[in-house]
């Protein structure tokens, strides 16, 4: 009974190695198991993260996902996975390489960024990485924050239809100008993130969810109710007298919640790269969601977004403590050896027992019949 119980468990082990190979079965590991085990011990979040991504990449995976950008004329995407390549050590061909080197280099030409930065500037407003450095430019020297403010707070006087959205993150950055709020990695670092996400916004990379709740983080800022008022109580014709006055106003907006979220912002943008930050934006929907992304870029880098597409992972937690099953066991394989090795020990142990009993069985059978044998060949006595 027990060598048939083992080489069951035997073929339940291989068989949940190839299960785990053919429907990419996933656990979470409990942090105590995790650490019991000495999952991943000793390494640093970016060690931990190329380690999951080599996991879900090979050389022809790598080389099909640049030459597929390139194709589409992607050159995101194209230095995205290049760059992952060169990460993990993966070799690409050299012409491969160049196509996606090319098609960032005419991404990156001066002559087609110089007006889009000047258009960024003026009107906050851009479909390229120049416009949105313009836009940063503005809204980092307050002209920005003041001419979203007069615009969209004289379309609200004027009771026309505005951006409520722009109007509460333009006040939410006239009191980080203001320094009289506690904000995390400082003042500019939030005006940054500020002018990233209301960019984001007029392009259209953020998700109507996380609108709302970034709307309604500002609202609890600053007060929209009593700030709307202000408005209506300053003469927005004057630029002059009206940014007193709003500096005034933004002096009494005190710390909130959506400081914290402006800085991790900029720190993921620093991160990863304008141009994949704004791709990150659209997975967005909860402000939940910020905490998460921030610890990720923070190991991933520039690599974040390739790292979320290849693992299906969107924190650092899940990159921790998750694992395929077949990763566990193949990473763990002297574990496995030991395991199987015990099987086929306690399966060799029963049949050797089985053995020596049907051995012994025969020698005690042939003693026994050697004993008669001795018997009856015995001269037998006559008794007169």
């Amino acid at each position: 009974m027990l060598g048939r119980i083992a080489f069951f468990l035997l073929l339940a082990t291989l068989g949940l190695g190839l299960g785990a190979l053919v429907f990419d079965w996933r656990v979470t590991l409990p942090e105590d198991v995790a650490d019991a085990m000495g999952w991943r011990a000793g390494m640093t979040d970016e060690q931990i993260v190329d380690a999951d991504t080599a996991w879900h990449l090979n050389d022809q995976k790598a080389a099909n996902l640049v030459a597929d950008a390139v194709q589409r004329d992607d050159a995101g995407d194209a230095m995205l996975y290049l760059d992952i390549a060169r990460k993990l050590d993966i070799p690409l061909a050299g012409g491969l390489e160049a196509a996606a080197l090319a098609l960032q280099a005419r991404e990156d030409s001066l002559e087609t960024q110089l007006g889009d930065y000047v258009g960024g500037f003026v009107t906050g407003r851009g479909d390229t990485l120049a416009g949105l450095g313009g836009a940063i430019t503005s809204d980092l020297t307050v002209y920005g924050d003041v001419r979203d403010i007069i615009g969209e707070g004289g379309k609200m006087i004027a009771g026309e239809e505005y951006s409520e959205f722009i109007l509460g993150l333009s006040a939410v950055g006239l009191a980080a100008t203001a320094g009289t709020v506690a904000t995390g990695g400082g003042g500019i670092v939030v005006k940054a993130g500020i002018s990233f996400i209301k960019f984001a916004r007029r392009a259209g990379h953020l998700s109507a969810g996380f609108v709302r709740r970034l709307t309604k983080l500002a609202d609890e800022a600053i007060d929209m109710p009593g700030f709307k008022q202000a408005l209506r109580e300053i003469n927005l014709a004057d630029p002059i007298a009206s940014w007193a006055a709003l500096t005034k106003y933004g002096r009494t907006v005190k710390s909130a919640r959506i400081f914290d979220v402006m800085g991790k912002l900029e720190d993921i943008r620093a991160s990863v790269g304008t141009a994949e930050a704004l791709r990150l934006l659209k997975r967005v929907e909860k402000i939940e969601d910020i905490d998460d992304l921030h610890a990720l870029a923070k190991a991933a880098g520039k690599r974040t977004r390739g790292v979320m597409e290849l693992t299906g992972k969107s924190s650092m937690r899940a990159i921790k403590y998750t694992a395929n099953v077949l990763q566990i066991l193949v990473e763990y394989v002297w574990a496995l050896v030991l395991w199987i090795a015990g099987l086929i020990a306690t399966i060799a142990l029963r049949v050797t027992i089985s053995a020596w009993r049907i051995v012994r069985g025969i020698l005690r059978w042939r003693r026994r019949r050697a004993a008669r044998v001795r018997l009856g060949s015995s001269p037998r006595l006559t008794v007169y």
